[in-house]
C-alpha cells in the first residue's frame, strides 16, 4: 500500500463507538463476513469472533503475538491495533456490525442442528428396539449403521448404545464387524482397554493386536477395521512412527469423500499423534479438518473432543488466552449433545481447572483432584489428557498440599492398563520434578538413572551441539531434567551456560521450555556475577509468560525465581512492565492456601475431629475414648482421611493438616 492509500484508510474504530454508530450491517456485508470466517484457520477465526463480541475491542497483549501480527498483516483494511489504547479493533463501525451480524445466523444454525440429533436419537433407538423385538435384525443393523455405526454411542449415549447392542443375537454381536467395533468402543469409553483388546482378538485373531500388521494386511483386514485399529491405538498409547503414519494416510485414501464420520474420526485420532509430537502447526490444520467433517456429520460430541484437544494443545504451548477460547467452544459444543455424558464434562472440568490454575487459582484444581479423580481417571481418557492431569496435578499437590500427596497421586496413574514407556516416563519426570523441588536431589537422580535412554547423565554432561539436534519431545524433557540436576549440583561448570544457549536454539522446544531455560540462564549468570545477562534473560522469561498468559514455567522453579526477583539488581530492572508485574502477582497468588478448610478436601465433621485429636498426639485408643468410638472405627476414619488428603501414614497427615492451616 502506497502513501496515498494510507491517507485515505479508515480510522480505527474507537472503543465504545458501536454504541452510537449506525445500526446492523446490511445482509451482503454479513454474508461476506460469514464467508471470510468460514475460510480462515481456527486461530484467526476465533480472534475475529471474539472481536465481534467485544464492543470496546480486545487488549492486544492478551492475544497470541504471532496470530495478532498475521491478522493485521493479512487484513490491514479490516483490523488494526489502536495506538492510544493498545486494543485490537475493526477499522470501522460498519465492519464490526457486519461481523456481529454474521455470528447471529451461525448461532441460529447451530441451534437448529442441535435439535436434529435429539429427534434422531429418540427415533433411531426406538426403531432399532422395535425391529429387534420383531426379529428383523437385518433392519435393526441397517438402522444401527445409519445411526452412527461404531460411533453410535456418541450420537445416542452410552446406555442407549449398550441396550441396542445387547438386543442383537450373540452370533451377530460376535461376527458383525460394526457391532464388534461398537462394543469395543463402549469398552474404551468405559476405560477398559483390556476388554477392548479381548474383543478385537476374538474377532480378528492375535495378529490384530499389532497395528502395523493390520495396516499392512489389506487382503486380510477390511478397511473399516484398519482405521478402527488406528483409532484404538490412541487409547493404548501406541507409538506412531512416520512409516505407520504414512500407512494410515494410505488407508484414508480408500475412504469415500462424503464419509464425514469416518474421515472426522481419522483426523481426530491423528490429532492425538500430532499433539504427542508437539507438531503444533500440523495439529491446528488436522483439528480444522476434523471439525469440518464432524460438523457435516452433526457429531457434536466428537466435535467436542476436537475443541477440547485444541485447548490442551494451547496449554502445552503456553497460550492461555487461546486455550480459554477453545475451552469455551468445547463447552458450547458439549451443550448441544442431546444426552448426559458426565465423563466428558469431567474432562472439560479438568481443562477448566488447569486454566484457572494458570491464572493463579489453586483451589479449583486441588478441589477437582480431591473430588473427581477416581471417576475421571478410570473412565475414557486419552494419554494426552492424562499427561495434562499428571503434570498439573502433580505440581499443584506438591506445591500446595505435600510431596507425599503428589507422589500418591502419581502412583494412582501407574496402574493404568494402557501405560507405555512414554507414559511411564511422563510420570517419572513429574516425580523427579517433585523430588527436586523438595530438595531430594539424590532420589531424583536415582530415578533419572533408571530411565533407559541414550540421554543419560554422561551423555548430557558432554552434549552441546547435539542438544540443537534433539527432536523427540520425551528426550528433550529428559535432557532438561538432567540439566536441572547439574545446575543444582555443579552450577559453576562453564559448559552449562553453553548447553543452555545451544538448547535455546533448538526449534523443537515449546515456549514453556524456553521460559524455563531463560530462568536457568539468569540463575547461572547471577552465580557468575554477570548481572547484565541475568537481567536480560529473566526479563525475557517474564515477558514470555506475560505474553502467553502462563505462569506454570515460573511455578516450576520455586527456588530460583524468588531468589532472582528478590535480588534488587535484577528485580528492579525486570519489574518495570505492568504485564510482567501482573504475571508475578499471579505467581505469588499460587502461594495462597489451596483450600478454604478441610471441607474442601472432602473431610466429614467426624473425620476432622479424628484428625484434630491425632494432630494433638492422640493414639487410636485415646481418640476412640474421646469420641465414643471403637478403635476399628477410628482406623476406618483414618484410612479415609489418608486417602482424601493423599497421605500414607500418620506423620504425613499431621504435616499436611498443619501445612494447609487447618490446625496451628
Amino acid at each position: 500500500m502506497d502513501a496515498q492509500d494510507e491517507t485515505h484508510q479508515p480510522a480505527v474504530t474507537p472503543p465504545g463507538a458501536d454504541a452510537v454508530g449506525p445500526g446492523p450491517a446490511d445482509e451482503a456485508g454479513a454474508v461476506l463476513a460469514a464467508e471470510l470466517l468460514g475460510l480462515l484457520p481456527d486461530p484467526l477465526r476465533m480472534v475475529l469472533e471474539a472481536l465481534a463480541r467485544a464492543p470496546e475491542g480486545l487488549v492486544a497483549d492478551g492475544i497470541d503475538a504471532g496470530r495478532l501480527v498475521e491478522l493485521c498483516d493479512r487484513f490491514p483494511a479490516l483490523v488494526a491495533v489502536e495506538p492510544g489504547s493498545g486494543r485490537l479493533a475493526f477499522r470501522s463501525v460498519a465492519l464490526a456490525a457486519a461481523f456481529r451480524a454474521a455470528l447471529a445466523p451461525e448461532q441460529a444454525d447451530r441451534d437448529r442442528q442441535a435439535d436434529r440429533p435429539l429427534a434422531r436419537a429418540d427415533g433411531t433407538v426406538a426403531a432399532i428396539l422395535t425391529a429387534q423385538k420383531k426379529g428383523d435384525f437385518d433392519e435393526a443393523l441397517r438402522l444401527f449403521h445409519a445411526g452412527g455405526r461404531e460411533f453410535f454411542m456418541h450420537f445416542h449415549g452410552l446406555d442407549a448404545c449398550l441396550e441396542v447392542l445387547d438386543g442383537f443375537p450373540q452370533a451377530w454381536r460376535e461376527n458383525e464387524n460394526v457391532l464388534v467395533f461398537a462394543y469395543t468402543m463402549h469398552a474404551l469409553k468405559s476405560g477398559n482397554v483390556s476388554r477392548a483388546r479381548h474383543l478385537i482378538n476374538r474377532r480378528f485373531g492375535p495378529e490384530a493386536q499389532n497395528l502395523n500388521v493390520v495396516l499392512d494386511g489389506r487382503d486380510r483386514f477390511p478397511l473399516d477395521f484398519r482405521l478402527f485399529r488406528f483409532l484404538m491405538a490412541m487409547y493404548e498409547d501406541v507409538a506412531i512412527t512416520d512409516t505407520t503414519r504414512a500407512r494410515v494416510f494410505d488407508a484414508l485414501g480408500e475412504v469415500a469423500l462424503d464419509d464425514h464420520l469416518q474421515r472426522g474420526s481419522f483426523y481426530n485420532a491423528m490429532l492425538e499423534v500430532a499433539v504427542r509430537r508437539r507438531e503444533y502447526e500440523t495439529a491446528d490444520e488436522i483439528a480444522r479438518r476434523a471439525r469440518h467433517h464432524y460438523r457435516q456429520a452433526q457429531a457434536h460430541l466428537l466435535g467436542f473432543y476436537v475443541d477440547l484437544y485444541q485447548a490442551i494443545l494451547c496449554l502445552l504451548r503456553g497460550a492461555l488466552t487461546a486455550a480459554d477460547g477453545h475451552a469455551r467452544h468445547a463447552e458450547q459444543t458439549l451443550a448441544r449433545v442431546p444426552f448426559d455424558t458426565p465423563s466428558d464434562a469431567r474432562l472439560l472440568g479438568l481443562v477448566r481447572a488447569v486454566i484457572r490454575y494458570e491464572q493463579g487459582d489453586v483451589r479449583t484444581l486441588v478441589r477437582f483432584l480431591n473430588d473427581e479423580f477416581d471417576r475421571f481417571a478410570y473412565g475414557e481418557i486419552w494419554p494426552t489428557v492424562a499427561e495434562l492431569a499428571i503434570n498439573y496435578g502433580g505440581q499443584a499437590l506438591s506445591r500446595h498440599v505435600s510431596s507425599a500427596a503428589a507422589r500418591a497421586f502419581l502412583d494412582k496413574w501407574r496402574v493404568q492398563e494402557w501405560r507405555s514407556n512414554r507414559f511411564r516416563l511422563v510420570i517419572t519426570l513429574r516425580e523427579v520434578a517433585i523430588l527436586q523441588n523438595g530438595n531430594r536431589w539424590q532420589e531424583a537422580a536415582d530415578l533419572l538413572t533408571a530411565v533407559q535412554s541414550r540421554a543419560n547423565r554422561t551423555w548430557v554432561e558432554g552434549a552441546v551441539e547435539n542438544l540443537i539436534r534433539l527432536v523427540d519431545p520425551q528426550e528433550i524433557a529428559l535432557v532438561m531434567a538432567w540439566l536441572r540436576h547439574l545446575i543444582w549440583e555443579v552450577p559453576t561448570r562453564p559448559v552449562l551456560r553453553d548447553q543452555i544457549g545451544a538448547l535455546l536454539t533448538n526449534d523443537h522446544l515449546t515456549d514453556r521450555q524456553r521460559v524455563t531455560l531463560r530462568v536457568w540462564s539468569a540463575h547461572l549468570a547471577r552465580r557468575h556475577r554477570d548481572i547484565s545477562t541475568a537481567r536480560s534473560d529473566m526479563l525475557k522469561a517474564l515477558e514470555a509468560c506475560a505474553r502467553l498468559g502462563t505462569i506454570m514455567p515460573l511455578a516450576e522453579e520455586p527456588h530460583l525465581v524468588p531468589t532472582l526477583l528478590d535480588d534488587k539488581r535484577i528485580g528492579s530492572f525486570v519489574l518495570v512492565s505492568n504485564d510482567v508485574r501482573q504475571a508475578v502477582r499471579r505467581l505469588k497468588a499460587l502461594d495462597m492456601p489451596a483450600s478454604d478448610g478441610p471441607q474442601r478436601a472432602g473431610l466429614t465433621r467426624k473425620e476432622m475431629k479424628v484428625l484434630l485429636l491425632v494432630v494433638e498426639g492422640g493414639t487410636n485408643k485415646f481418640v476412640a475414648r474421646q469420641l465414643g468410638l471403637s478403635e476399628v472405627t477410628v482406623k476406618f476414619h483414618l484410612s479415609n482421611i489418608y486417602r482424601k488428603i493423599g497421605c500414607r501414614r500418620r506423620a504425613e497427615a499431621i504435616a499436611t493438616a498443619k501445612a494447609l492451616g487447618w490446625v496451628a
